[in-house]
């Protein structure tokens, strides 16, 4: 869920700036080891929050456009010079999303795989860096959003189109293209805007349809983790637009320009350093053949005695022939396929009980709720694959004499409860839990 939180406040930040969230998402995936790249589905799910925002924050002009459009096109009345202009602004946003709707259904294959190499995202951070810089600094300035063409709309969205791949920007893009068109810079980034919106929920929707149908896709972040990034996204996403539009009236995108080809260039010397993989597409490995592990037969063809005799010479197996009180915890081990066994000097009450369960898995997270509420401490056994694993220690007398501490831990499927009375940390029973394991 952190990592999905973490995407979720990238791709709020990086939206709507002209540096590429998408590569931003897959860049830092290998900067941070984040599992693996997220993906294309993950990526343009994420992207409906920060399209959420847009719709909130230029919620007049779009009910506006939306509104002028329908009386014109539908029920055929005769609008006003300002909302005949609406009206054609929603004409000319829906024929600048033709573009990147039609490339991206052919291209689809392309884009989750081939379009996400570190090389091309690299390499395009930088040229189109500077195709934003040559733009900005050398385009007009005299031309608002009332002077949009067809001409000019359609090579918009020739633009947007190209931010198919990661690492181009759909607001560099097609920021750019105004800018070279003519256009200020608060009218290329509205327009940016507004025609993103059609695009990107269509594409998140598209992939969010998919996420659900596609019972055999394994993907990297559960539909939930998705949901809350794109929560996130929404938030981050709402504040830097507001931010983004007060910036560019007195400024240049020339941060914006430097940021990229630094971030390029870093990530071309991490690929050539061997630092970072290029390829988002998991490696083909021969498969592991599977480890059999089965509960213990009986206490004494264990493995735990012999280790405990190290420490405790006179320590044998104790037989307890009592059966557990129905509904507790070691009668759960037993009904569930388990053996729990106890080993020291009995007159001493020195020693330690082992219990193993098979398929633990469920009964295991159900209780640890309750473990961490009595007061265990969630820790990583040295030397040891586990799962899960948690500890607690209580001193039994003043003096300090004995203390019982108990390590509950969830390995291959199998639940592993070890009870000692003496010794005082996870250390102490280091060679008692390798025989434990061994013993499976």
């Amino acid at each position: 869920m952190f990592e999905a939180i973490f995407f979720g406040i990238l791709q709020g930040l990086t939206e709507f700036l002209p540096i590429s969230s998408t590569a931003h998402v897959r860049i830092f995936a290998e900067f941070f080891g984040m599992s693996e790249d997220p993906g294309a589905m993950f990526t343009a799910i994420m992207q409906i929050g920060t399209e959420l925002a847009v719709l909130i924050y230029f919620r007049k002009d779009i009910a506006r456009i939306i509104s002028a459009w329908f009386r014109k096109v539908i029920f055929r009345k005769d609008l006003h010079i300002e909302e005949a202009a609406d009206a054609r602004m929603g004409w000319l946003i829906i024929l600048g999303s033709l573009p990147i709707v039609i490339l991206g259904y052919l291209g689809q294959d392309a884009i989750t795989t081939n379009f996400r190499s570190l090389w091309l995202i690299a390499s395009v951070l930088i040229i189109f860096g500077v195709i934003l810089g040559i733009a900005d600094r050398y385009g007009k300035t005299d031309k608002s959003l009332k002077d949009l063409s067809i001409s000019h709309g359609i090579l918009y969205g020739l633009a947007q189109a190209m931010a198919l791949v990661p690492g181009v920007s759909r607001s560099g893009a097609t920021i750019a293209m105004g800018r070279l068109l003519g256009y200020n810079r608060e009218a290329a980034l509205r327009y940016s805007f507004l025609l993103a919106i059609p695009a990107v929920f269509g594409s998140g929707l598209f992939q969010l349809e998919k996420a659900i149908s596609d019972k055999s896709a394994k993907p990297v972040f559960s539909l939930t983790e998705t949901l809350v990034a794109t929560i996130v996204a929404f938030v981050v996403g709402y504040l830097v637009i507001a931010w983004l539009i007060k910036f560019i009236t007195t400024k240049s995108f020339m941060p914006f320009i430097i940021y990229r080809i630094a971030l390029g260039g870093l990530v071309m010397a991490l690929l050539a350093g061997g630092v970072i993989s290029a390829s988002a597409q998991t490696e083909n490995v021969a498969p592991v053949a599977p480890i059999s592990y089965s509960v213990p037969k009986d206490c004494e063809s264990t493995k735990v005695l012999a280790e405990l005799q190290k420490d405790i010479r006179q320590a044998q197996y104790i037989d307890m022939p009592w059966q557990p009180a129905p509904g507790t915890e070691l009668a759960d081990f037993l009904n569930n396929g388990g053996l729990a066994c106890t080993y020291g000097i009995q007159s001493a009450e020195v020693g330690i009980t082992v219990d193993w369960v098979a398929n633990g898995t469920v009964l295991f997270n159900n209780r640890i709720a309750g473990w961490l509420s009595e007061g265990y401490e969630k820790i990583d056994i040295p030397n040891l694959m586990e799962s899960e694993a948690y500890f607690f220690q209580r001193d039994q007398s003043p003096t300090n004499e004995f203390s019982r501490y108990q390590v509950k831990f969830l390995i291959n499927g199998f639940w592993i409860n070890l009870n000692s009375s003496f010794g005082k940390t996870i250390e102490d029973s280091s060679g008692w839990i390798k025989a434990a394991v061994d013993s499976l």
